[in-house]
Parts: structure tokens; C-alpha cells; sequence
């Protein structure tokens, strides 16, 4: 998450950006990665050759209007907490990099997305956008980062909670990303159950 800092740089020209990433964790034994980014071509032909590695081993695709990635990965949460519990990017615009995990209990993790961390690494924000901050806003209305993590059961979160407990979301407008001092909330945290737990083999959760 720490290498956005391309975006900042296009700002003024209203280039635009979307994320949505999923940490899965319902086979119990290992975290599955899904990171789905949609560029706009201002912004991919900005990156020149650093777009070459945008989505390494990945699924993308190039129109006159946009840039799309899809990663995916998967890793046993067993070694991913071994090396310290980062579920680090592989690329310039690799958004599981915010993301780390913490082994509670032998069915529990804590998954955090530090987004105070993200901010400090992204670099200058323009100070200035010649009179154009609305128009840029208006272009950017509706573009959003989104994180999920899904598993067994969610046992709490600081983000919203699907109907059947089993996804916690969290959404931030790129729009919030212009602001001088971005108020992007509270790190998003949640408590994530891997498997079923029976009491006496008769009173499961």
C-alpha cells in the first residue's frame, strides 16, 4: 500500500484509481490473497516502465480508457506468521502491503490494515492544484479502496460486518486521499475465527 505514491503525482490531472483486496482464510490452513486494481490509462502511461511490473504473475488487461490487474496468491498462514506476519505486495501497486496477521489462539488471528503507515510512505500530496480541487473531486467521486478479509466466522471488527458473519469490510473514497491531512479512520482490525469449535462434540460454533 506504501507504493500509491504514484497516484498522488496525477492528482491534478484527475487520474483515478480502484482497489478492492481479500484475505481469505476459510480452508483454515492458509491465506488466500485476491488484489483487484483498475487504473486510468493517464495514470498507467504516467508510470511508464514501472507499469511493466504492476502485475506480476497476475491477470491484466489494456484499453484506450484504463488499466485492470487481478493477483492472487496463496500462502499457509503457518509461514506467513514465521516471517513476522506480513502479508507483503509483490509490486509497485501491490495493496496487500498494509496488511498483517497475529496468531491469537490456535483458531484465532487478528488481520490489521495500518492505514496511518500507508499515509507516511505515500509520499507529497500537491499542494496545489490550480484551481482545479473541484473538478478533480468530481472526477474522483466513486472510486474507492475496499479491504475484506473472509473467514470461518468473524469474531469482531473494526470494519462492517457481513450478514452472515463470515466477511469484514472496510471501504475508503480515493476522493479523502486529496485532503491535506487525510482522516482515513482508525486501523482496520478484525478478529477472524479459522474453523468450527465443539464443546463435547455437541455445541459448536
Amino acid at each position: 500500500m506504501r507504493r500509491f505514491a504514484p497516484l498522488f503525482a496525477c492528482l491534478a490531472l484527475g487520474a483515478c484509481i480502484d482497489a478492492d483486496v481479500t484475505l481469505d482464510f476459510s480452508d483454515g490452513e492458509t491465506v488466500q490473497t485476491t488484489a483487484e486494481l483498475s487504473l486510468s490509462r493517464q495514470l498507467y502511461d504516467m508510470m511508464g516502465k514501472k507499469a511493466e511490473n504492476a502485475c506480476p504473475g497476475g491477470e491484466s488487461s489494456l484499453t484506450k480508457s484504463a488499466y485492470h490487474c487481478t493477483m492472487h496468491d496463496q500462502r499457509e498462514i503457518a509461514v506467513v506468521l514465521d516471517e513476522g506476519g506480513k502479508v507483503s505486495g509483490k509490486s509497485e501497486l501491490d495493496p496487500t502491503e498494509a496488511a498483517s496477521i497475529e496468531r491469537i489462539d490456535d483458531n484465532h488471528l487478528r488481520v490489521s490494515f495500518d492505514f496511518t503507515e500507508m499515509l507516511k510512505s505515500n509520499g507529497q500530496k500537491p499542494d496545489d492544484l490550480g484551481g482545479m480541487e473541484d473538478m478533480v473531486r468530481a472526477a474522483m467521486a466513486g472510486h474507492s479502496l475496499s479491504f475484506n478479509v473472509t473467514g470461518y466466522k468473524i469474531t469482531s471488527s473494526t470494519g462492517v460486518i457481513s450478514e452472515d458473519g463470515k466477511t469484514a469490510s472496510r471501504v475508503i473514497p480515493v476522493i479523502a486521499l486529496l485532503d491535506q491531512a487525510p482522516e482515513l479512520g482508525e486501523p482496520f482490525v478484525t478478529e477472524v475465527q479459522l474453523a468450527q469449535s465443539c464443546f463435547l462434540w455437541v455445541f459448536c460454533d
